[in-house]
């Protein structure tokens, strides 16, 4: 018999790193092909794949620190998936700077907004913008932050439910001396679904590129919030019955 809080909190917390998966999402500067011509601001990848890459960086570690306290486990899977994004960002630059020969730049606005240096000289004409700018960059390594504290929420609630840990024991260090091969396994499973569901939800709202946090699309972040927590929901009750099923 199944504690009825428990499945309830472990719902919410899969709905709400879910929550957390496509915000950071809407913070990562995204330039999908264009960028990959230095015509569009941003990372040249789509929103599925830069956040798979930043959140299985986060899941690793959270595997890793799987009997640890929830806090612990999140925030460092928030970390390291920050310093995956923000190293992927800086290789971008240095390919466009050194090899393209164009300084990263976006012609959203006259000036970047973090340093205040004028940015909209540099751009290219014909382009919307090149390479990631400060304030995109700073966006990015935020966003990365909030994906990866969402999967590794995911994933770490789902492994602690699987391995059978009560209430209390979502939240504090588990007593397990080794990992349970099988709860992991369902978990990253769960964290990745979760990660594609909810980038793909997102990136509906973006439509190819987002400048993060500067982008008027940004607009856009409450109405998709509430469809992710929404999907995040669903997905959660039919893993969770798959999870009491096997």
């Amino acid at each position: 018999m199944f504690d009825l809080n428990l499945l309830i909190t472990v719902l919410l917390l899969i709905a709400v790193g879910g929550v957390l998966i496509s915000l950071g999402v809407f913070f990562i500067p995204i330039g999908g092909a264009p960028a990959a011509m230095a015509t569009a601001t941003g990372v040249a990848t789509g929103c599925e794949m830069i956040t798979i890459g930043a959140g299985v960086t986060g899941l690793f570690l959270s595997a890793t620190l799987y009997n640890q306290p929830l806090l612990l486990v999140v925030l460092a899977a928030g970390v390291s998936s920050a310093i995956m994004m923000g190293v992927t960002m800086i290789a971008a630059n240095l390919i466009l700077i050194y090899g393209v020969g164009a300084p990263p730049a976006f012609a959203r606005k006259d000036y970047d907004p973090v340093t205040k240096e004028p940015v909209k000289p540099y751009v290219t004409p014909g382009t919307v913008g090149h390479g990631v700018p400060t304030a995109t960059y700073l966006g990015g390594l935020f966003g990365a932050f909030l994906a990866g504290i969402g999967g590794a929420l995911t994933f770490s609630v789902m492994y602690r439910f699987t391995s059978g840990a009560g209430f209390w024991e979502l939240f504090t260090a588990t007593s397990q001396a080794a990992p349970d091969i099988a709860a992991i396994t369902l978990s990253v499973i769960t964290a990745l679904g979760a990660y594609l569901i909810n980038a793909n939800i997102t990136a509906y709202s973006i439509r190819g590129v987002i400048e993060s946090w500067i982008d008027p699309k940004f607009e856009a972040v409450p109405r998709t919030l509430a469809a992710c927590f929404s999907a995040s929901l669903l997905f959660g009750i039919l893993i969770l019955l798959a999870s009491i099923a096997l």
